[in-house]
Protein backbone atom coordinates (compact mmCIF):
# COMPACT_ATOMS: atom_id res chain seq x y z
CA UNK A 1 0.00 0.00 0.00
CA UNK A 2 0.90 3.45 -0.71
CA UNK A 3 2.13 5.79 2.19
CA UNK A 4 -0.35 8.79 1.96
CA UNK A 5 0.56 10.76 5.22
CA UNK A 6 4.36 11.47 6.98
CA UNK A 7 5.63 13.37 9.83
CA UNK A 8 9.36 14.28 9.66
CA UNK A 9 12.04 16.67 11.34
CA UNK A 10 14.78 18.72 10.42
CA UNK A 11 17.00 21.25 10.79
CA UNK A 12 15.54 23.10 8.78
CA UNK A 13 11.69 23.41 6.84
CA UNK A 14 13.01 22.72 3.65
CA UNK A 15 15.03 19.61 5.07
CA UNK A 16 12.33 17.85 7.04
CA UNK A 17 9.83 18.57 3.74
CA UNK A 18 12.95 16.83 1.53
CA UNK A 19 12.68 13.47 4.03
CA UNK A 20 8.88 13.92 3.62
CA UNK A 21 9.21 13.99 -0.38
CA UNK A 22 11.73 11.17 -0.09
CA UNK A 23 9.85 8.08 2.56
CA UNK A 24 6.54 9.13 0.27
CA UNK A 25 8.49 8.90 -2.94
CA UNK A 26 6.68 11.67 -4.70
CA UNK A 27 6.97 15.18 -6.34
CA UNK A 28 6.34 18.11 -4.25
CA UNK A 29 3.70 19.19 -6.57
CA UNK A 30 1.83 16.14 -5.38
CA UNK A 31 1.58 16.91 -1.49
CA UNK A 32 0.05 19.35 0.98
CA UNK A 33 2.66 20.54 3.33
CA UNK A 34 1.68 21.75 6.88
CA UNK A 35 4.47 23.00 9.40
CA UNK A 36 3.63 21.57 13.00
CA UNK A 37 6.73 23.52 14.39
CA UNK A 38 9.40 25.90 13.08
CA UNK A 39 12.79 25.75 14.69
CA UNK A 40 14.71 27.36 16.80
CA UNK A 41 17.83 27.79 18.70
CA UNK A 42 18.67 28.44 22.74
CA UNK A 43 20.55 27.36 25.73
CA UNK A 44 24.32 27.48 25.44
CA UNK A 45 25.92 28.42 22.14
CA UNK A 46 22.31 27.61 20.41
CA UNK A 47 22.68 24.24 20.93
CA UNK A 48 20.94 22.95 24.42
CA UNK A 49 17.58 23.70 23.78
CA UNK A 50 17.89 23.50 20.17
CA UNK A 51 14.05 22.96 18.39
CA UNK A 52 13.55 21.00 14.98
CA UNK A 53 11.42 21.89 12.38
CA UNK A 54 8.63 19.45 12.08
CA UNK A 55 6.34 19.01 8.81
CA UNK A 56 3.13 16.59 7.89
CA UNK A 57 2.84 15.76 4.05
CA UNK A 58 -0.23 14.73 2.77
CA UNK A 59 -0.74 13.40 -1.05
CA UNK A 60 -3.32 14.91 -2.36
CA UNK A 61 -3.56 14.70 -5.81
CA UNK A 62 -7.04 14.40 -6.62
CA UNK A 63 -8.71 17.65 -9.05
CA UNK A 64 -12.07 18.84 -9.75
CA UNK A 65 -13.76 19.05 -12.63
CA UNK A 66 -13.88 23.00 -12.14
CA UNK A 67 -10.28 23.36 -11.04
CA UNK A 68 -9.66 21.31 -13.99
CA UNK A 69 -11.46 24.01 -16.26
CA UNK A 70 -10.14 27.23 -14.71
CA UNK A 71 -6.37 26.01 -14.98
CA UNK A 72 -7.00 24.76 -18.81
CA UNK A 73 -8.39 27.55 -19.70
CA UNK A 74 -5.47 30.14 -18.12
CA UNK A 75 -3.11 27.59 -18.88
CA UNK A 76 -3.82 28.27 -22.58
CA UNK A 77 -3.79 32.12 -22.35
CA UNK A 78 -0.55 32.56 -20.99
CA UNK A 79 0.88 30.16 -23.83
CA UNK A 80 -0.55 32.05 -26.27
CA UNK A 81 0.85 35.21 -24.77
CA UNK A 82 4.23 33.52 -24.51
CA UNK A 83 4.41 32.24 -27.96
CA UNK A 84 3.48 35.44 -29.12
CA UNK A 85 6.26 37.08 -27.64
CA UNK A 86 8.86 34.78 -29.01
CA UNK A 87 6.71 34.23 -32.61
CA UNK A 88 6.84 30.77 -32.71
CA UNK A 89 4.31 28.60 -34.32
CA UNK A 90 4.22 26.17 -31.38
CA UNK A 91 1.83 22.96 -31.80
CA UNK A 92 0.49 21.94 -28.37
CA UNK A 93 -2.62 19.63 -26.86
CA UNK A 94 -3.58 20.50 -23.19
CA UNK A 95 -5.83 17.44 -21.32
CA UNK A 96 -6.17 16.54 -18.06
CA UNK A 97 -5.86 12.97 -16.17
CA UNK A 98 -7.48 12.35 -12.25
CA UNK A 99 -3.97 13.96 -10.93
CA UNK A 100 -2.34 16.77 -13.20
CA UNK A 101 -3.50 18.71 -16.09
CA UNK A 102 -0.45 17.20 -19.14
CA UNK A 103 0.99 19.98 -21.43
CA UNK A 104 1.50 18.14 -24.70
CA UNK A 105 3.89 19.85 -26.90
CA UNK A 106 5.06 18.16 -30.93
CA UNK A 107 7.26 19.43 -33.21
CA UNK A 108 10.39 19.31 -35.19
CA UNK A 109 12.32 22.45 -33.73
CA UNK A 110 12.03 21.88 -30.40
CA UNK A 111 15.41 21.22 -28.62
CA UNK A 112 15.51 24.32 -27.43
CA UNK A 113 12.54 23.74 -25.50
CA UNK A 114 13.94 20.35 -24.28
CA UNK A 115 17.91 21.78 -22.93
CA UNK A 116 20.48 19.66 -21.70
CA UNK A 117 19.60 16.83 -20.28
CA UNK A 118 15.91 18.42 -20.04
CA UNK A 119 17.06 21.23 -18.01
CA UNK A 120 14.69 23.61 -20.06
CA UNK A 121 11.81 21.29 -19.94
CA UNK A 122 11.38 21.33 -16.45
CA UNK A 123 12.70 25.30 -15.87
CA UNK A 124 9.41 25.62 -18.31
CA UNK A 125 7.02 23.14 -16.30
CA UNK A 126 8.20 25.11 -13.03
CA UNK A 127 7.56 28.64 -14.72
CA UNK A 128 4.27 27.81 -15.95
CA UNK A 129 3.31 26.16 -12.47
CA UNK A 130 4.62 29.38 -10.66
CA UNK A 131 2.55 31.93 -13.04
CA UNK A 132 -0.25 29.85 -12.15
CA UNK A 133 0.12 29.11 -8.57
CA UNK A 134 1.16 33.06 -8.46
CA UNK A 135 -2.52 33.81 -9.58
CA UNK A 136 -4.26 31.13 -7.47
CA UNK A 137 -3.27 28.55 -5.34
CA UNK A 138 -6.08 26.44 -6.69
CA UNK A 139 -5.44 25.91 -10.05
CA UNK A 140 -3.76 22.52 -10.67
CA UNK A 141 -0.73 21.33 -11.28
CA UNK A 142 0.68 21.02 -14.96
CA UNK A 143 3.38 18.42 -16.70
CA UNK A 144 4.58 19.04 -19.87
CA UNK A 145 6.27 16.75 -22.12
CA UNK A 146 7.78 17.53 -25.55
CA UNK A 147 7.73 14.68 -28.09
CA UNK A 148 7.77 12.29 -25.43
CA UNK A 149 11.26 13.27 -24.63
CA UNK A 150 10.32 12.26 -20.38
CA UNK A 151 8.65 9.20 -21.16
CA UNK A 152 11.71 8.10 -23.40
CA UNK A 153 13.96 9.12 -20.38
CA UNK A 154 11.75 7.56 -18.53
CA UNK A 155 12.10 4.50 -19.72
CA UNK A 156 15.91 4.56 -19.66
CA UNK A 157 15.87 5.39 -16.06
CA UNK A 158 13.61 2.60 -15.02
CA UNK A 159 15.85 0.10 -16.69
CA UNK A 160 18.79 1.47 -14.70
CA UNK A 161 17.44 1.31 -11.89
CA UNK A 162 16.41 -2.66 -12.12
CA UNK A 163 19.98 -3.20 -13.24
CA UNK A 164 21.54 -1.67 -10.85
CA UNK A 165 19.56 -3.05 -8.15
CA UNK A 166 20.44 -6.77 -9.78
CA UNK A 167 24.13 -5.52 -9.22
CA UNK A 168 23.45 -4.31 -5.71
CA UNK A 169 21.86 -8.27 -5.01
CA UNK A 170 25.04 -10.00 -7.08
CA UNK A 171 27.59 -8.10 -5.54
CA UNK A 172 26.50 -7.80 -2.32
CA UNK A 173 27.10 -4.00 -1.80
CA UNK A 174 25.41 -0.84 -2.29
CA UNK A 175 25.50 1.15 -5.33
CA UNK A 176 26.08 4.88 -5.93
CA UNK A 177 24.15 6.25 -8.68
CA UNK A 178 25.49 10.07 -10.95
CA UNK A 179 24.03 13.20 -9.30
CA UNK A 180 20.48 13.70 -10.55
CA UNK A 181 17.52 15.97 -10.77
CA UNK A 182 14.71 15.71 -8.23
CA UNK A 183 12.41 14.28 -11.28
CA UNK A 184 15.13 11.73 -11.82
CA UNK A 185 15.61 10.17 -7.96
CA UNK A 186 12.27 10.04 -7.77
CA UNK A 187 11.44 7.78 -10.98
CA UNK A 188 14.33 5.43 -9.55
CA UNK A 189 12.67 5.65 -6.18
CA UNK A 190 9.27 4.78 -7.46
CA UNK A 191 10.48 1.63 -9.82
CA UNK A 192 11.99 0.29 -7.03
CA UNK A 193 9.94 0.79 -4.44
CA UNK A 194 7.87 -2.46 -4.66
CA UNK A 195 11.03 -4.96 -4.54
CA UNK A 196 11.56 -7.03 -1.51
CA UNK A 197 15.43 -6.98 -1.71
CA UNK A 198 17.07 -3.66 -2.06
CA UNK A 199 15.85 -0.01 -0.78
CA UNK A 200 16.46 3.28 -1.56
CA UNK A 201 17.72 6.47 -0.30
CA UNK A 202 19.05 9.71 -1.57
CA UNK A 203 22.23 10.98 -0.10
CA UNK A 204 24.20 15.05 -1.00
CA UNK A 205 23.54 18.31 -1.61
CA UNK A 206 22.26 19.60 -4.56
CA UNK A 207 23.03 19.55 -7.52
CA UNK A 208 25.29 16.81 -6.52
CA UNK A 209 22.26 14.59 -4.80
CA UNK A 210 22.38 11.13 -5.79
CA UNK A 211 20.45 7.58 -5.01
CA UNK A 212 22.05 4.97 -3.24
CA UNK A 213 20.77 1.37 -4.06
CA UNK A 214 21.04 -0.65 -1.00
CA UNK A 215 20.12 -4.45 -0.17
CA UNK A 216 17.58 -5.21 2.30
CA UNK A 217 18.15 -6.21 6.00
CA UNK A 218 22.08 -6.24 4.76
CA UNK A 219 23.26 -5.46 7.91
CA UNK A 220 21.08 -7.52 9.86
Amino acid sequence: MIKKVTEQVGKTIEEAIRKGLEELKVSRDDVKIEVLEEPSNGGVLGILSAKLAKVRLTVDKKISDEQAQKTIDKLDEILKNIFAITNEQVNYEIKRNENQINLIIKGDEMKHLIGYKGRTIEAFQSLLNSMLQREDEEYAKVFVEINDYKKKKEEKLRKLANKMAANCVKFRRPIRLEPMSAYERLIIHRELADRTDVETESIGEEPRRRVVIKRKYQYR
